[in-house]
């Protein structure tokens, strides 16, 4: 483990030069064109609508990419993901929800599956509060989350984070963070720096999302994340979203889809979670709350403490 912390660095400083490449040296080569001159203060998003959800709204999302194993080496995970946002029926059009399912092949034999739920009040000037629960699963192993999501709109800045717990058959429970904060160079082009805590530790995160109206088909955007952090953990992927309804992923621009239509879909990231497991010396009797517990699925180092063959779970 004594080469973990160069070996993350290496890897923070390769995802740093992918997304300056990718992202910020074109941001920069068209400033000009990208970047509202105004001062930061006076700028402002273009809403339309004081709902929470606008309409009904959909996106239709595929991905593709890959999660370090650490020992194990890496696996590939591909998925489709549909949300549907709305207002709450019968409530106040300031709170909304949206669900979100996925499912799809992880390393090419094993199914997975994600789902979600947001319930929220939000103000589309000013941000977003609300709570949010998810649950994954990678044959055998599954775990989820709960917490409270929060949003903070200022012109063309958005932050975003997710403060809650994680629990399962084979986690310790214990505290998660997402943290997000975008900054939208166009109506339809965002970019994200953030933080992840899961269940293998802290991870720094680089992600972003542009919608192509250039190739004429209204709501399409291609999207991107890499990430890279504590116990020599990698991964990242990348796809196309389609979004269409009523509301603002109808016709509207990027930054409207996302302070007046849909929400944060935070799945597929909770599938990381569940990428390395080993099998207890000791098995934690019965629960409550769960089964007999047989083995965990964690960092290197914690599984390696309560685990004689260490990691034996091919996730």
């Amino acid at each position: 483990m004594a080469e973990a912390p160069l070996s993350i660095f290496k890897s923070l400083k390769f995802l740093a030069s992918v997304f300056l490449a990718t992202v910020m040296v074109p941001a920069v080569a068209t400033a000009a064109d990208l970047l509202d001159p105004a001062p930061i203060a006076e700028q402002s998003a273009p809403v339309t609508s004081s709902a929470a959800v606008d309409g009904v709204n959909w996106e239709l999302s595929v991905l593709g990419g890959a999660y370090q194993r650490n020992v194990l080496g890496t696996a590939s995970n591909g998925m489709f993901i549909a949300s549907l946002s709305s207002p709450i029926p019968f409530f106040s059009d300031s709170f909304g929800m949206q669900i979100d399912a996925g499912a799809g092949i992880y390393d090419g034999d094993f199914t997975s599956s994600a789902a979600a739920l947001h319930l929220f009040y939000r103000d589309p000037n000013t941000g977003m509060i609300g709570i949010y629960g998810d649950w994954a699963y990678v044959d055998p192993e599954h775990g989820g989350r709960v917490g409270v999501e929060l949003s903070s709109y200022n012109g063309r800045w958005t932050l975003d984070a997710l403060v809650g717990m994680q629990f399962g058959q084979h986690f310790e429970t214990g505290f998660i963070d997402e943290v997000d904060l975008s900054y939208y160079f166009t109506d339809n082009f965002r970019a994200s720096i953030g933080h992840r805590l899961t269940s293998r530790g802290h991870v720094g995160n680089i992600s972003f999302e542009s919608l192509v109206p250039e190739l004429g088909v209204q709501g399409l955007s291609v999207f991107g994340e890499f990430e890279a952090g504590e116990d020599n953990y990698v991964g990242g992927f990348g796809g196309v979203r389609l979004a269409f309804g009523s509301g603002a992923s109808n016709s509207g621009t990027l930054i409207e889809r996302d302070r007046q239509a849909s929400v944060q879909v935070r799945i597929p990231r909770n599938i990381t979670s569940v990428t390395q497991c080993g099998d207890l010396d000791v098995p934690k009797p019965a629960t409550s709350l769960r089964g007999q517990q047989t083995n965990l699925c964690a960092s290197e180092d914690e599984i390696n403490a309560v685990s004689t063959p260490g990691i034996t779970k091919l996730r």
